[in-house]
């Protein structure tokens, strides 16, 4: 493990490995229209707790921050946590990670977040470690997958923003094609895990137990 001590990993300004194993910044997405949810998902209570706060406190053991990216600016200061609106609304996952990376660059520097989305079924700080400890110096994208990428709970390094940036404006949306474009690193999902469950349907909060919304 020596050889692990001060590495610095990804581009000038990057936070050394063992910074990273530690804490890095955390991004939930809940800029979406909850379209097949049919109201404010992050809003809906799962054992007693609004789902992005469940997220949110979920991986605090790996949170240097927690913000989260939605439409307006405040919209879950309610509930505790920092929220910064989509620099180009309307435009997804692959937005949202623009204005997730902008922002880390902004206010921390160069370097890693994980981003997240609001509705994880299974949110776990171990599986962020996961990916955490895959982190490798020429890394700029690393994700689960198993038949297929979980961009949704990912780790992307700032020095990805002007491929995203390119992505939006040639009107490419998927946050899968921009970890294949950057040769993301794989790892393998957890021991018994075939997918990184979303709820994305009132049918799915039911199943899991869910009220309200």
């Amino acid at each position: 493990m020596s050889g692990e001590v001060g590495r610095r990993i990804g581009s000038p300004g990057a936070v050394s490995y063992d910074d990273a194993m530690n804490s890095l910044p955390i991004y939930i997405l809940a800029g979406g229209q909850s379209s097949r949810f049919g109201s404010d998902k992050a809003r809906a209570v799962l054992s007693g707790v609004a789902m992005i706060r469940r997220v949110s406190e979920a991986l605090g053991p790996v949170a240097q921050s927690v913000t989260a990216v939605a439409s307006d600016v405040g919209a879950y200061e309610d509930l505790g946590i920092a929220t910064i609106a989509d620099l180009r609304p309307g435009l997804g996952p692959l937005g949202g990670l623009e204005t997730a990376l902008s922002d880390r660059a902004a206010r921390h520097g160069e370097g890693w977040l994980l981003l997240a989305s609001c509705d994880l079924a299974d949110p776990n700080a171990q599986w962020a470690r996961l990916l955490i400890g895959r982190i490798s110096p020429d890394a700029k994208a690393v994700a689960f997958k198993g038949d297929r990428w979980e961009p949704l709970f990912a780790l992307y390094h700032s020095s990805l923003l002007a491929d995203v940036r390119q992505q939006l404006d040639l009107g490419r949306g998927a946050l899968w094609s921009l970890i294949e474009s950057a040769h993301g690193t794989a790892v393998a999902l957890p021991d018994g895990v075939r997918h990184i469950r979303q709820m994305n349907t009132r049918l799915d909060f039911k199943n899991l137990g869910g009220t309200g919304g």
